[in-house]
């Protein structure tokens, strides 16, 4: 007859391929770490989508309106005046597109500078740097 006591199978599985509690505390903080990373990630990509698409509806308003002032002028100088006034705000929109960028990269490389997996409780007590790495202790004379 065959063993049908599939809880007692398990734990002897988990014996045997599951890590000991210490790395398990590891790898359960390593994967918490992990998956925050990546929330922060997603929220960092949808901040700046929304914020692109804000920037976009802005920019073709604009255009719209710079558009009609320029159907509605009389003279050169009146349609010179109101292009530039579109290509200044537009300029201005391009300028700040380019900080938002730099904010958003530094946000979610921020997230990324995280180890995905980070030593364990042992690795980080103690200085295992090995003897050879070390650098040669300098003369005091030369």
């Amino acid at each position: 007859m065959t063993n049908t006591d599939f809880s007692e199978q398990w734990k002897s599985m988990q014996s045997m391929f599951l890590p000991t509690s210490a790395l398990s505390e590891s790898f359960r903080e390593n994967a918490r770490r992990f998956w925050e990373s990546q929330d922060k990630i997603l929220d960092n990509m949808q901040a700046f989508t929304n914020s692109w698409f804000d920037h976009r509806h802005t920019g073709t308003h604009s255009a719209q309106e710079a558009a009609e002032r320029m159907c509605r002028t009389e003279t050169m100088a009146d349609l010179i005046q109101a292009y530039q006034d579109w290509a200044k705000g537009a300029l201005e929109r391009i300028m700040a597109d380019g900080l938002s960028c730099q904010r958003q990269i530094i946000a979610t490389t921020g997230a990324l500078t995280s180890p995905p997996i980070a030593p364990s409780v042992a690795e980080r007590v103690g200085d295992h740097t090995r003897p050879e790495a070390k650098a040669p202790a300098r003369s005091k004379s030369t």
